[in-house]
């Protein structure tokens, strides 16, 4: 904010002396500059005197309290402290000092001396390390030892009015030096600013008179060669130039008149230029305004046959042909297209607009106009004037353009995925017109239209053939479902049927075996075992086929299944013999899948090896690679393996590569394997070495589909 408030200052002051004279100027200037520095002269003694008062105060009050310490030692040794009052009453006649205290050790005011009462006496705790100013006081604090030690404390407050006297005295003292000073400064730089405010107060009158009455022949008188005589001289100097500039300019002058002339003509026959620059123009905005009035309404008639889109292609092509002769404003506009030999191009539809008619039916044969038809194979349009004499249109001269009139012609190729198709013809008949860029920007995108409507025609019909193929696979579907639903309930119905007869001719053997044991011979009683053998092997053929048929049925009941738990106890249900050694290889992972499903898996895999093991002393591995989307386990044993051609029918139902009397087997276990993993997406197949060993692999995949089939009702299951 006193920055704020000093510049306005500053304005004041300069504006104040720049509105002097050059005479009072000077003399301002002196009488401040003098000023200031008296002022700044007596700041300094003023400071550096109160410096020293306050030392000299301080060094004074020192003594006198060394003094009286020295004095209140006895009486404070004998606790003595009507002694200390009268010690420390001997203060009374120094009038500066205000009050004298006595303090013993512990800090308790053993005496005191105060001039008034009103005195406020300094507390023990306030007192200073030797001395401090303030409250318009000087406290001065000294120890009192005796022998080394601190027996009390004594303290001195004296007033500062001395000092304030000695300053006032000293600042009036200031101020009339100031004032005589600055009144002999003032006597003495009346006198001596003329040595420099004459010269320069003529040198202004002579610039006042060369200004007034334009003579530039006047020159300053000389004044020495200090830095006003250097003026005085440069200022001759400038008049000099000035007078030399002065008859130059008139010359300058009298040519520039002429140069004015000659340019006032120049000027005149560029005018005329800009004259028939401007109506060029104009005449160019004119035709520019045409163009874009008919792009604007080639944009309509665009945006009109758009909306026609759901037309189909023949309804579209007449459209087009109608708006295109319209818009135009030609005779004949037709669509033709490509038969499949591409032989010939067949008319679709042709508008004739000076009858309203539309015709069709016409062909042109593509070997007798190669030509034409190499230029509609390359261009984007084929655009002809004079379409007679083209060379591109020259072949159509006598069969097709002097029969008809035609003068003019304009072709689009009506390609679609880069392959033509036919073409859009505008066709002007009498003399010859010119094809402008936007007619043929709006021919070609007729075309294009044309040819998209073909294509979305093909999408509408294969979308057509799409949903008949899709209500045809629907109702597929549909007798597939309601198949296999006849199938499993026959499959169950059967199931039940053939074991209740089953069961009674086992029943029936067993109580023949009991009760006519001692009148069968050795021949009936084999039959009889072999009856109750194939009575057991047709339960068990069914119970796996029962069993098959529920796989993918039931809802799949997801969990995490920790294998290298599950395997060991599957391991120990198998219970192979001691001959086979099973192994796992590495750790086993969790997998997300069905708990009793996997028993199947391993449970089938691991009991074939061990069912067909051929070597003394076997071995079985099980062990888990990871893969980026599954984890493909494996199977593998020394056994007597499998020939190649088997590795497809090993997987089907009721195959098995050995005689059913030799090993027992149903023949549907690696079945249900496949079966098994391929409904949760895996994969399946073996690789073995007849003689060596046989290795079977599978996959789990490690996203598991959260999608569950659906269980049959329990009508439909009985």
């Amino acid at each position: 904010m006193r920055a704020n408030e000093k510049q306005p200052v500053e304005g004041v002051v300069r504006s104040w002396v720049r509105g002097l004279s050059l005479k009072h100027q000077l003399i301002a200037i002196i009488m401040m500059t003098s000023i200031g520095a008296l002022l700044l002269a007596g700041t300094v003694f003023l400071a550096w005197e109160w410096v020293s008062i306050r030392r000299a105060m301080v060094r004074d009050l020192s003594t006198h309290t060394d003094i009286l310490a020295d004095n209140c030692k006895a009486a404070l040794a004998f606790d003595d402290a009507a002694d200390a009052n009268e010690v420390i009453t001997l203060m009374k006649p120094i009038p500066s000092i205000q009050a004298a205290c006595l303090f013993t050790e512990t800090g308790r005011l053993f005496a005191m001396y105060r001039r008034d009462a009103t005195v406020a006496l300094p507390r023990y705790e306030e007192l200073p390390e030797d001395h401090a100013f303030g409250n318009g006081l000087l406290i001065v604090a000294k120890p009192i030892q005796l022998d080394g030690e601190r027996i009390g404390t004594i303290c001195i407050s004296s007033s500062l009015d001395p000092i304030h006297a000695q300053l006032r005295h000293g600042l009036s003292v200031m101020v009339g030096i100031v004032l005589v000073a600055s009144l002999g400064a003032y006597l003495i730089s009346s006198r001596l600013q003329g040595v420099i405010s004459s010269p320069i107060l003529s040198l202004a009158c002579v610039a006042n008179f060369v200004s007034e009455k334009k003579q530039y022949t006047v020159r300053a008188e000389p004044h020495g060669s200090a830095e006003v005589g250097l003026l005085i001289e440069a200022f001759n100097e400038m008049l000099e130039q000035i007078e030399q500039r002065d008859s130059v300019l008139v010359r300058a002058n009298e040519q520039l008149e002429a140069r004015v002339a000659e340019r006032t003509v120049e000027l005149t026959a560029t005018n005329e230029k800009l004259t028939r620059e401007i109506a060029f123009r104009k005449r160019a905005e004119q035709v520019l305004k045409q163009r874009a009035e008919r792009i604007v309404h080639h944009q309509k008639t665009l945006v009109k046959l758009s909306k026609r889109s759901n037309d189909d292609l023949a309804s579209m092509i007449c459209t087009t042909t109608e708006e295109a002769a319209a818009t135009l404003a030609i005779d004949r506009v037709s669509v033709w297209f490509f038969d499949e030999a591409r032989t010939y191009m067949v008319c679709e539809d042709l508008f004739r607009r000076d009858q309203n008619v539309h015709e069709s039916g016409a062909q042109i044969a593509t070997g007798e106009c190669p030509s034409y038809f190499q230029a509609i194979e390359n261009s984007r349009i084929v655009a002809a004037n004079d379409a007679r004499n083209d060379p591109r249109t020259r072949e159509l001269r006598e069969g097709h353009l002097e029969p008809l009139g035609i003068a003019s012609l304009m072709d689009v190729p009506i390609r679609l995925h880069g392959k033509t198709y036919g073409v859009l013809s505008q066709e002007h008949v009498g003399t010859p017109r010119e094809w402008s860029l936007e007619e043929q920007d709006f021919a070609a995108s007729l075309a294009d239209m044309i040819a998209l409507q073909m294509e979305a025609n093909e999408r509408h019909k294969a979308e057509r053939a799409l949903a008949k193929v899709n209500e045809h696979l629907a109702e597929t579907i549909r007798e597939l479902r309601r198949s296999n639903k006849e199938l499993q309930d026959f499959a169950y119905v059967t199931a039940h049927d053939l074991k209740a007869p089953l069961r009674g001719i086992g029943t029936l053997a067993d109580w023949i075996t009991s009760d006519y044991a001692d009148k069968l011979d050795e021949q009936g009683q084999t039959h009889l075992g072999l009856l109750k053998g194939r009575v057991s092997r047709m339960s068990e053929l069914i119970d796996s086929i029962l069993h098959y048929s529920e796989i993918g049925r039931t809802s799949k009941c997801l969990e995490h299944v920790n294998l290298g738990t599950l395997v060991p106890e599957i391991i120990a249900q198998v219970a192979p013999p001691e001959t086979i050694q099973v192994t796992i290889e590495g750790t086993l992972p969790t997998v997300v899948f069905e708990r009793v499903r996997l028993v199947q898996v391993f449970q089938n895999l691991i009991g074939n090896a061990v069912k067909y093991m051929d070597k003394p002393q076997g071995y079985i591995r099980i062990g888990c690679s990871e893969q980026e989307q599954a984890w493909t386990f494996h199977v593998t044993d020394n056994g007597p393996g499998i020939d190649e051609k088997y590795f497809g029918k090993i997987f089907e139902m009721f195959q098995t590569l050995t005689r059913r009397d030799e090993l027992e087997s149903t023949g549907i276990g690696l079945a249900v394997v496949k079966k098994i993993i391929e409904l949760h997406g895996g994969a399946v197949w073996v690789e073995s070495t007849v003689g060596t060993g046989t290795t079977f692999f599978f996959t789990l995949p490690k996203q598991v589909s959260s999608v569950q089939i659906e269980v049959p009702d329990k009508a439909e299951v009985s």
